[in-house]
């Protein structure tokens, strides 16, 4: 195929928005890692990184609120139905309402529990508990954002959810200065700082949604009774499961080399959580032109333009491998500064400094399994995405690990790194045979209606 003929602009247009507002969010936890880094201890920075696992886990087990939105509404206006796609989206948002509501009140019974499995007892484990408390008051108003993010992604427009990420992770940013660095709060200040920024970004949200929109979606938007609102739960059903499934597969795998490190020492652990931001600085960035696949994909397929589709997987598909190769260069000739930005306490920075090769791969490795969960998410075929991730974890993560532990003649935490790295290559490969699979068959329209 001819690069040149590709919708090279298109997807930059849509790409570059996202990946700068994708890039503020690990920024965000760089900072708290940093402040914490250099204004406390390693026991701070461990409860973070515990009670952010937490907090993480429910915002990647409903991120199909964001994706499962753009899906179904780029579809829908694909295919020129403007009612359906407004009722996909108050679907969503009560959905997120309900989710919302019921994880601030099992949040007092959960997090004690869980935590009591993810570290020992102690001090650390005390701090995540407090942490994560103070995290859930921001969990509301960070699905209703996410469902509002998903209807722009999913109406090709990008540029809004970057002013509703970047307001929400500048005030995060200038709150955690303040609280963790002036004011010395430690993990509880962090964690304030995020319920403020949550609920301005909200209302936020809400008003660049109600401006941007047309009188006719705004008409719809009104509406929140009929027979439209009340049926459709059943697909919307099946596809948040599918990504429910999919996505706490991927965060069992996250949590596990978390966890684990908790079980070989602070230092290890803080060292993991600086490692684990690097990633997440990369994964962010490349995710760009995952949005952008999602986006232009969604609306192709509502069209039923087979061939356009597949023109605009390709020109995402160019410039997501690069930007993978352009941090793991980045990582492999700046890792020890990255690090010491993070951190100036010499014990986790020699822990960082010994595991860090495995993260300098993971952007160039990652890079097709980002892509591929765009093309699928925008196309509806969330099915595959469980059945590939479930491969990963199953057919490579699982056995790589349990070699690594019985035979290899490294460190556990090496073990860990190796296992996650192989993991994340395994997610690219099987999601591009399941791309090939049904190429062959010409079946992207199989099931395509929303």
């Amino acid at each position: 195929m001819n690069l040149a003929g590709l919708p090279h602009r298109r997807a930059f247009a849509l790409a570059w928005p996202a990946i700068v507002g994708n890039i503020t969010v690990p920024l965000v936890g760089l900072v708290d890692t940093a402040m914490l880094g250099h204004f406390s201890d390693a026991t701070n920075i461990g409860a973070v990184a515990l009670g952010s696992t937490v907090l993480s886990a429910v915002m990647w087990l409903v991120g199909f609120l964001r994706t499962g939105t753009t899906s179904l509404v780029g579809r829908a206006l694909g295919a020129g139905r403007d009612d359906a796609a407004v009722t996909h989206a108050q679907r969503a948002a009560l959905l997120a309402l309900a989710l919302g509501g019921g994880a601030v009140l099992l949040q007092w019974v959960a997090v004690p529990a869980i935590m009591a499995v993810l570290a020992p007892a102690g001090e650390v484990r005390e701090l995540a508990i407090q942490y994560a408390w103070i995290r859930f008051a921001s969990v509301p108003a960070a699905l209703l954002t996410l469902v509002i993010s998903g209807w722009f992604v999913g109406a090709g427009d990008t540029k809004r959810p970057l002013a509703i990420v970047a307001t929400v992770n500048v005030v995060n940013l200038v709150l955690d200065i303040a609280f963790v660095g002036g004011l010395g709060w430690g993990a509880a200040g962090a964690g304030w700082a995020t319920v403020v920024a949550e609920w301005l970004g909200l209302a936020l949200a809400l008003a660049l949604w109600w401006r941007a929109a047309p009188a006719r979606i705004r008409d719809a938007a009104r509406r929140w009774r009929g027979r439209g609102l009340r049926s459709g739960w059943r697909r919307l059903a099946a596809m948040n499961t599918d990504l429910f499934i999919r996505t706490a597969i991927l965060y069992s795998v996250l949590t596990f080399v978390t966890a684990y490190g908790a079980r070989l020492g602070p230092e290890i652990l803080a060292a993991n959580a600086i490692l684990m931001q690097l990633m997440l600085l990369a994964s962010y960035g490349q995710d760009g032109y995952a949005h952008a696949a999602e986006s232009m994909v969604s609306r192709e397929i509502g069209r039923r333009d087979v061939p356009v589709f597949h023109r605009a997987v390709l020109a995402s598909a160019v410039p997501a491998v690069a930007i993978g190769a352009v941090f793991t260069l980045l990582y492999l000739v700046a890792s020890g500064p990255f690090i010491a930005v993070l951190t100036s306490l010499p014990e986790v920075t020699a822990a960082a400094d010994t595991y860090i090769g495995w993260v300098v791969w993971l952007p160039l490795a990652s890079s097709l399994a980002y892509l591929f969960d765009g093309v699928f998410l925008g196309s509806g075929r969330t099915r595959a995405m469980v059945i590939t991730m479930a491969e990963s974890a199953l057919l490579v993560f699982v056995p790589v690990l349990l070699i690594g532990f019985a035979w290899l003649d490294d460190a556990p935490n090496h073990d860990l790194w190796r296992a996650f790295l192989l993991f994340n290559v395994a997610r690219g490969v099987f999601l591009g045979i399941a791309y090939a699979r049904i190429t062959r068959r010409g079946a992207w329209l199989e099931g395509a209606h929303a």
